[in-house]
């Protein structure tokens, strides 16, 4: 039977959270495994699409996504998050809020995030459109112990997803056997 659990993304924008997440989704799924992706740009769209980006409703959007992974996850459905949660209270209130938690930093050197910028947020940062992006005009709070560190600077796709699919295997959370490939 299927183990419910959550792994959180973290890092910059345009660290690679949400890249690694869907490969991630897209190989549990491939395994037979029940499995919901809250992409926090997405969620935020739909549910709260006038949040804003302060500090307290950014705590506001982490709070909501966390209590979504408690729910999924207690009816035993994989539940992946991407999202900045720039603030270290904000990672730890989920793992409080979920039985089998793991924290994944998408560690990645704001330069190379800059270079990557899909969404364009460190680019309208640099002319003055923005003043709200974690890592320029917010503090990113690093994890102190997250039970994966992804160097996506370093690291392929490829790399990185086999990375938190053996951790979930260490950790048990989805069977050796099934997880094998």
């Amino acid at each position: 039977m299927q183990k419910g659990f959550a792994i959180w993304f973290t890092g910059l924008a345009a660290a690679g959270k949400t890249t690694i997440a869907s490969a991630v989704e897209q190989h549990l799924r491939a395994l037979g495994l029940r499995v919901e992706n809250l992409d926090s740009d997405e969620v935020r769209s739909i549910i709260s699409p006038n949040l804003g980006y302060t500090p307290e409703a950014r705590d506001e959007n982490t709070r909501r996504l966390a209590f979504m992974a408690q729910l999924l996850s207690r009816h035993d459905i994989a539940t992946l998050i991407a999202a900045v949660a720039p603030k270290r209270m904000f990672r730890d209130r989920a793992r409080g809020m979920v039985e089998n938690f793991v924290e994944v930093w998408v560690k990645c050197p704001l330069e190379v995030c800059r270079q990557r910028d899909p969404k364009r947020l460190y680019a309208r940062a640099a002319r003055g459109e923005i003043h709200d992006v974690t890592g320029i005009h917010i503090p990113y709070e690093e994890p102190l112990n997250p039970e994966l560190i992804l160097a996506t600077d370093r690291e392929t796709i490829a790399e990185s997803t086999e990375k938190v699919l053996a951790k979930l295997r260490e950790l048990a959370l989805i069977p050796a056997e099934v997880a094998a490939r």
